[in-house]
């Protein structure tokens, strides 16, 4: 069944379902989406997070470390929160790169309202967007964290651009390292509000992007599938969960 707004809905089983997620514990049994749930499978996907308080520096980050991905045929995955996030998308775009967003309500809305023609700017570009939360349902605090897990369940790789340690990003990267994603962060010496940065460039496994030397380097693993190991993986879980 479509919805009025576009909205359609894919299940564990059906072929639209996107593939990474198999590979979660308890993977969704299903989600709502508007545009094109199919580029998820026919794209690697890597989410470009970070913080809605941002610096020059991490939107300009955020921006052509969207562009990058989006050159190379790269979906780029994030919650279309501002900040880090919007910065991402829009450079994804401008290289007529797709987008994948996981929104925390009911598909009918746009949250943030302010990046409301973003969204449909990515609709039209051939991207899409994904809840598990079917039409009327609001936005409560928990959701957020919920859809964290889907940003790096969905992703083959996630980029923290600029976060401190309290910052929501840390949920993404927590799901991230249960989920055995590849893990980078932009160097903490070149962003502002970066002790989430600099914790995570501290644990072995976690690449650190200096440069676009850095970030091709970390896109080609990807690309080439390449055999990656985070020896380090269960400690650093360990540290996020406090244990």
């Amino acid at each position: 069944m479509v919805h009025q707004y576009g909205i359609r809905r894919t299940e564990l089983g059906t072929h639209d379902y996107p593939k990474q997620l198999l590979s979660m514990a308890k993977p969704p049994v299903g989600f709502y989406y508007r545009g094109d749930v199919s580029i998820i499978n026919q794209n690697r996907n890597i989410a470009v997070i970070g913080s809605r308080h941002v610096s020059g520096r991490g939107m300009e980050a955020a921006y052509r470390t969207g562009y990058e991905l989006g050159r190379r045929g790269f979906n780029v995955v994030n919650g279309l929160a501002m900040g880090c996030d919007t910065h991402a998308l829009r450079g994804a775009l401008d290289a007529d790169g797709r987008c994948v967003v996981v929104m925390p309500c009911g598909l009918e809305q746009i949250v943030p309202r302010s990046n409301t023609m973003l969204a449909e700017k990515l609709l039209s570009g051939g991207g899409c967007l994904l809840s598990e939360y079917p039409v009327r349902t609001p936005v409560r605090r928990y959701q957020y964290v919920e859809r964290d897990r889907l940003q790096s369940g969905i992703s083959d790789g996630v980029i923290v651009i600029e976060a401190e340690c309290g910052s929501g990003t840390m949920h993404t990267v927590r799901y991230a390292v249960r989920q055995g994603r590849r893990l980078a962060c932009i160097d903490s010496q070149l962003m502002q509000y970066s002790s989430g940065n600099r914790w995570l460039g501290s644990q072995n496994g976690v690449r650190v992007i200096r440069d676009t030397v850095d970030l091709n380097d970390f896109i080609t693993d990807i690309q080439n599938d390449t055999v990656y190991k985070q020896v380090t993986f269960d400690e650093i879980g360990m540290k996020l969960r406090g244990d």
